[in-house]
């Protein structure tokens, strides 16, 4: 992104910088994740440099997050969870502008939850995801919501060989969950796909083998922010059936 000489009006701000991010983001170039953080390092250097009108925040650091989140790039969980620690870096030394939100915490939770490769990748990716759930957690700054709920539970199942272990972290997570009044349809959704998991879980609420989102505890829900849910509720309100 360049501006030329004499043509001040046309320099790039914020929101040009962060769109091109976005770009790069949602494109199936292999190597947009690198050119996105090529782009996210120019502008911190800009800034740095007293350009004022490169002025990255949070949206910045968390499409690039979401950029390496959805690609094949190796190590992607240490990259997203790097990320995430610079932007912590940079709020504690007084940018309000980065201060990270859920969305960039289950940003890297996904990245953790669709690693491949081999084992000990995985394996790191399951350390870095519970790690970050964890220190989402114990914020006192950030509320775990519906989607970084479903992103550990995502993690959880996709990356531990123990199913005795990924039982008793899911579990755990899911009262937690419905204390919080943040199970949504995502959430349900990653449940349903450990079995017997979501029997054990939901085994009062099952009628003739299925699950009636409406006939959960209202305080399990009342606190889910979902615009899909809003939009229809007849995917779960009108008695759409979550099937165990």
């Amino acid at each position: 992104v360049q501006h030329g000489e004499g043509k001040a009006n046309l320099r790039p701000d914020a929101t040009t910088y962060n769109t091109v991010l976005h770009a790069w983001s949602q494109s199936s170039d292999r190597n947009a994740p690198v050119k996105a953080l090529g782009l996210l390092e120019i502008i911190l250097r800009l800034h740095e440099g007293g350009d004022r009108s490169a002025n990255p925040d949070v949206q910045s650091f968390s499409t690039v997050i979401n950029a390496f989140s959805k690609s094949k790039f190796p190590r992607k969980a240490r990259q997203t969870r790097d990320l995430l620690r610079r932007m912590k870096q940079l709020y504690e030394n007084g940018q309000e502008r980065m201060r990270p939100n859920v969305y960039v915490y289950a940003a890297v939770l996904n990245a953790c939850a669709y690693t491949f490769g081999r084992s000990e990748e995985r394996e790191e990716a399951l350390k870095i995801g519970i790690e970050t759930y964890e220190e989402l957690q114990s914020s006192s700054e950030i509320e775990t919501n519906h989607v970084a709920y479903g992103s550990f539970f995502r993690v959880c199942r996709r990356l531990m060989d123990d199913d005795y272990r990924r039982d008793d972290l899911i579990s755990s997570a899911f009262r937690q969950c419905c204390s919080d009044g943040q199970l949504g349809e995502y959430v349900l959704r990653q449940l349903r796909a450990v079995p017997e998991l979501y029997v054990s879980l939901l085994q009062a609420y099952i009628i003739d083998g299925e699950v009636l989102y409406q006939d959960l505890p209202s305080s399990w829900k009342c606190n889910v922010k979902d615009r899909k849910r809003r939009k229809g509720e007849a995917q779960f309100g009108r008695r759409k059936n979550i099937r165990s």
